[in-house]
């Protein structure tokens, strides 16, 4: 028989995974638990979570949401990073905290908008620009003809305005 806490777990990591739109799936090793808070931290900065999951309450919670497939990546001492923001501003967080802290992290796989990615694609993610920095390139490339069209026809006209003084001084 189930105990409310396993229950209460269950209902609550079924409601994530239906719900975020980026699970990731880690198994970690030596971590202590001050470095597990300051990981933790890192994470929050970027609006991603980073949890403990117990594997046979994930295991059921990823066939409740029906992402079933995703629990092949739920193995060792898993821990979830979950966020419904930026993917890619998430990823490469956990990764520049890995580097950067050493932690003996390893990414088993992920769930993108409904999708399993696996962990090399997760990795790919992490090197791509974030949502804004995406959108502020999209927009310069938008703005960039229309940039260059305003500079000509201003330099056309400004060339008529000096042939236009031009002859006025010369009737004078």
């Amino acid at each position: 028989m189930p105990n409310k806490r396993n229950i209460k777990q269950l209902e609550e990591l079924t409601g994530l995974f239906k719900e975020s739109e980026y699970l990731v799936s880690t198994e970690y090793k030596d971590i202590s638990a001050n470095t597990m808070v300051a990981l933790r931290k890192q994470l929050n900065s970027v609006g991603a979570k980073y949890r403990i999951v117990k594997n046979n309450i994930a295991h059921l919670a990823a066939n409740d949401a029906n992402i079933s497939d995703f629990s092949n990546y739920i193995k060792g001492t898993c821990a979830l990073l979950i966020t419904d923001l930026d993917p890619a501003q998430a990823s490469k967080q956990l990764y520049k905290v890995i580097k950067d802290e050493e932690l003996n992290i390893n990414v088993l796989g992920a769930v993108l908008n409904g999708e399993i990615i696996e962990s090399n694609k997760v990795e790919q993610l992490s090197k791509l620009p974030s949502k804004n920095e995406l959108i502020s390139k999209a927009i310069g490339q938008i703005g960039a003809p229309l940039t260059g069209f305003v500079y000509s026809l201003s330099s056309q006209i400004n060339s008529l305005v000096n042939v236009l003084n031009n002859i006025a001084d010369s009737k004078k």
